[in-house]
């Protein structure tokens, strides 16, 4: 199975993010990649599966709180993006996909 690398999407910080989005700059910090199926993959020779997509893996941590949106009085929550770097980090490949498909 051959691997593609996960570049961060071309929209800054200060912009919303989607779920999707979110999912590209968490797997492009770790050097996570994608599978031909679109399944996010952790490492080179021993492969885990993090997450089915970036979408879901982007939802899980907006879930569990790895990023935050700013919530505007009124409106839907999808404000600016924030990643929760050292809440992120400090799990492991284990750890998160343990968490997203919970």
């Amino acid at each position: 199975m051959k691997l593609t690398a996960i570049d961060p999407p071309g929209r800054s910080f200060s912009r919303w993010l989607t779920d999707e989005e979110v999912g590209q700059v968490l797997a492009h910090d770790r050097g996570w990649r994608l599978a031909p199926d679109g399944s996010v993959m952790a490492g080179t020779l021993r492969k885990t599966r993090i997450a089915p997509s970036l979408t879901v893996l982007g939802a899980a941590a907006i879930r569990h709180r790895w990023t935050s949106r700013a919530a505007a009085p009124g409106s839907d929550g999808s404000g600016p993006t924030h990643i929760m770097w050292g809440v992120f980090n400090a799990r492991t490949d284990a750890d998160i996909a343990a968490a997203v498909g919970a």
